[in-house]
């Protein structure tokens, strides 16, 4: 059996790759810094002019300021990438999932979650799938039930036509029948195989 990749997983090395980026970003900057400070021997032996090495610590620093611009909008775009994968790996199932069981809720339990990952998203859509299809069941052997109760309480009623409280307890029978058939009768159920056989053939 194949294991599952946990969400928690997935977040930890989403959050990793931005933390490397940070870290690589970091490591550059500083050695970028070290690279333009001049090293004090370095100036002590230098024979070169204050003025010259005040326009060389200039254009130095004018570089560093470039370098680090370049960095932040780097910095910038790896977040906003790994933060686009976030939202369609993990955001944008979660919202679908959402939508088709607000949908089930409301009755259509012809919706069916689609399942496209082996995480706790995709075990969470596959519970709810689990759960509408028991329903359908359920509601399928209920109406069944139902249609099969309605000839022997016709029969029953004839036989006690005389009888009027028999024919209230018959009538109270149905009565619950009817509610409970309007109530089933109330969602949206995939069709039967055959029926959707049928339908193709036509």
């Amino acid at each position: 059996m194949k294991k599952r990749s946990t969400l928690e997983r997935k977040m930890l090395s989403y959050f990793g790759l931005i933390a490397a980026a940070s870290l690589l970003i970091t490591v550059e900057f500083i050695w970028a810094i070290r690279e333009a400070t001049p090293h004090p021997e370095t100036v002590v032996q230098s024979s070169v002019s204050p003025s010259d090495a005040a326009q060389s610590l200039s254009r130095r620093m004018e570089a560093l300021q470039s370098k680090a611009v370049l960095m932040c909008v780097v910095q910038a775009v790896v977040t906003l990438i790994v933060l686009i994968m976030f939202m369609r790996r993990i955001t944008g199932p979660l919202q679908a999932m959402v939508e088709e069981a607000g949908f089930i809720s409301d009755g259509d339990l012809s919706r069916t979650i689609q399942v496209r990952t082996q995480d706790e998203i995709g075990l969470i859509g596959e519970t709810i799938n689990g759960l509408t299809s028991n329903i359908q069941e359920i509601v399928g052997l209920g109406l069944s039930t139902e249609a099969a109760l309605r000839f022997p309480l016709a029969e029953l009623r004839e036989r006690l036509d005389a009888d009027e409280e028999a024919g209230r307890y018959l009538d109270e029978i149905e009565g619950s029948l009817d509610i409970f058939k309007d109530l089933a009768q109330g969602f949206k159920l995939l069709p039967p195989p055959m029926a959707a056989e049928d339908a193709e053939e036509s």
